[in-house]
């Protein structure tokens, strides 16, 4: 097409329609439904000019035929007259505040003359900014490094794109940062190492990753299909950065350089029956040990007294709070703010995700408890982000802190859990315990049964076995029903803790129902909280149809 008068990213103007782009897709990807990976929501890309400034695009399903075959990952297009969105996606790429949509009426034409000072436009940050936790988690960064340390592949996820790949990076002065890569890139990684064994040196350039702020310290994480590596390129950017390798440590060879444990995946088994003691219910209520334990149990149902989820700091994935902020010392008007108390959070604009926080119920035959089900692991179990579960809450007029009809896919379940049992809990007598990990391997939840049984002392089949009253905590022989329930059973919970003090509604497709609610505990900061802290006891009315909680009606 002829050249025609090329508008720059950092010039769109939402007051017109009729504009074209000059730019390269450094990026594309297909955006793969939650629930269904088989359907395709939408052709995502991000987009630079020849000023490398950055935006990301979108093609929706109706859309499709139009344009897959003239949108190719690293070529030069003319785009006119797309539409612009408001970017509403957290983790962002750029600080463009708007995104592209091409539409019916949008061309597509390729550009044979696009020049730009750099191919994709890095933006490296240091190895000490990410150390000190400066830079924010809702951010994209582009970082390169040695590889010197390569984990194992987890592969236990049903779910490829859950499979995960530990290693290390170094940079020229020395410094480290762990790195995790997910899905496809950990492959990546895994197949050029698998063809080149006799590479000297592996230099690894991560394009729009991800700040992990949950450890300590602070790692990087690839970002769904969003992220992009480079691996021994030839870039410019990975040629200056071997060429000034070489001259600090010269050429090595693969061993000398690059530590890989001998085996190449996890087992699942080995992990769960291995690496961790094995306990009952009472045991982890009474433990004075801090530590990671496995237990084997039923999700009897979810407590109804604490909230399902809580809004996470983009920034340092702490709990955010609201806060009202008045315009003047006379003013009556107030503003709602985000107000968050992490470290690294001050004087930075808070925004927030919601994240799951689930309190389920589980129980063995020694008793029950409570455990947290974190976003990662929730999300493989639900099949849905909360952020979803809550939209469909809101578009049914309801309060999104009602529990949601999907969550009850969690019932009955069983699992084995492995739980961390922190400082916090042993000083404490704090009797929720944080999940870091399941499985729902029969052959290793049967291997984990008959390992405590022999352990225990009794058969491999104790079903008839009774516990002895003096074998139990004086916490565990006053449980009583109290918070979740499902059928025509309530699930028990540590009694003289738990008080109920207010209303709390369900929400279900057909069904709406009150329930009793009242401070709840976060128990993603346990400073905040207090052992002695109350929370609310439920109604115990039944509805036997649905397994849900009915109030008295109020008059």
């Amino acid at each position: 097409m002829a050249e025609r008068k090329i508008t720059l990213i950092k010039d769109l103007d939402n007051m017109k329609d009729d504009y074209t782009l000059k730019v390269s897709i450094i990026r594309l990807w297909k955006s793969l439904s939650d629930g269904n990976p088989t359907i395709v929501r939408s052709i995502e890309m991000i987009l630079m000019d020849e000023m490398c400034t950055k935006i990301r695009a979108s093609v929706y399903p109706r859309d499709f035929q139009r344009f897959e075959s003239k949108l190719k990952e690293d070529q030069a297009v003319y785009i006119r007259s797309p539409t612009i969105a408001p970017n509403k996606y957290t983790f962002k790429i750029s600080d463009v505040t708007s995104k592209l949509n091409l539409h019916g009426r949008t061309t597509v034409n390729e550009c044979l003359h696009f020049q730009s000072k750099t191919t994709y436009g890095f933006s490296f940050v240091s190895y000490e900014t990410i150390i000190s936790a400066t830079a924010t988690s809702n951010e994209s960064i582009d970082i390169i490094g040695e590889v010197v340390s390569l984990g194992k592949l987890d592969s236990r996820d049903v779910s490829k794109s859950l499979h995960r790949l530990p290693l290390q990076i170094r940079n020229l002065e020395g410094l480290q940062v762990n790195v995790t890569l997910f899905g496809d890139i950990a492959y990546q990684l895994i197949s050029y190492l698998e063809a080149h064994k006799q590479v000297g040196h592996v230099i690894v350039l991560l394009q729009f990753a991800r700040i992990n702020v949950y450890n300590a310290p602070p790692s990087v994480n690839s970002y769904y299909e969003q992220t992009r590596m480079f691996i021994n390129a030839n870039l410019p950017e990975i040629v200056t950065f071997t060429d000034g390798l070489v001259g600090l440590r010269g050429l090595q060879n693969p061993s000398a350089s690059l530590t890989v444990e001998s085996s190449k995946s996890y087992s699942e088994s080995d992990d769960f029956l291995n690496n961790y003691k094995v306990k009952n219910v009472v045991d982890l209520i009474e433990s004075q040990e801090v530590g990671k334990y496995i237990i084997v149990g039923t999700i009897y149902g979810i407590r109804q007294d604490i909230d399902w989820y809580y809004d996470a700091c983009t920034n340092c994935g702490k709990k955010v709070e609201t806060e009202d902020v008045f315009n003047g010392p006379d003013s009556g008007d107030a503003s709602v703010v985000l107000k968050c108390n992490g470290h690294n959070c001050k004087n930075k604009k808070i925004s927030s995700v919601p994240r799951y926080k689930i309190p389920i119920r589980v129980q063995d035959d020694s008793g029950t408890i409570t455990l947290t089900l974190f976003d990662r692991d929730a999300y493989r179990l639900v099949k849905k982000r909360a952020r979803g579960l809550i939209d469909q809450i809101k578009q049914a007029g309801d309060n999104p802190r009602l529990y949601p009809y999907d969550l009850k896919c969690l019932e009955h379940k069983k699992m084995a859990f492995k739980i961390d049992v922190n400082s916090f809990n042993v000083s404490n007598n704090y009797n929720r315990f944080g999940i870091l990990g399941y499985t729902v391997d029969s052959n290793v939840i049967d291997a984990l049964e008959k390992k405590l049984a022999v352990e225990a002392g009794s058969p491999a089949n104790y079903d008839d076995t009774e516990i002895a009253s003096h074998e139990v905590s004086n916490e565990t022989k006053s449980l009583k029903d109290a918070i979740s329930q499902t059928g025509d059973n309530l699930t028990p919970t540590m009694a003289g803790k738990f008080e109920a003090t207010s209303l709390f509604k369900c929400n279900s497709p057909t069904i709406v129902k009150k329930r009793n609610v009242g401070d709840t505990i976060d128990v993603d900061d346990y400073d905040n909280v207090n052992s002695s802290t109350k929370v609310p006891r439920l109604n115990s009315k039944v509805d036997g149809n649905t397994g849900l909680l009915i109030p008295k009606l109020e008059k």
